[in-house]
Formats: C-alpha cells, structure tokens, sequence
C-alpha cells in the first residue's frame, strides 16, 4: 500500500471502473515528480507537495 508522500498515512488505492485501466490501482491524488510518482492521502497534500516537492521528495 503506497504512504502519502506529504504525512505518512497508508493511501488507500483503488481501480476505477468507469475505465479501461481495471487491473491498475490509483490513489486519490498522484504527481509524477522526477520520474517518480507520489501519493498523497488528500488533494490539499498533493497541493501542498507541489509547492515544494524538493522537502518531500
């Protein structure tokens, strides 16, 4: 289970059913950052990865 890059917690992953991606998982909110993506638990972490991903990273 991926851990929100921002705080921690364990992201609950999930597959979409309204698309042709089934058999992969998604978190709630990702970023690709130097060619390795991260979750975050929450849009308000994604945002706030962003601001300054060099902290999180």
């Amino acid at each position: 289970m991926p851990q929100c890059a921002v705080c921690g917690a364990d992201v609950e992953a999930a597959s979409p059913e309204e698309t042709d991606y089934r058999d992969e998982e998604f978190a709630i909110a990702q970023v690709e950052y130097e060619g390795e993506t991260y979750a975050f638990c929450s849009e308000e972490h994604r945002r706030e990865f962003e601001e300054n991903p060099d902290e999180y990273a």
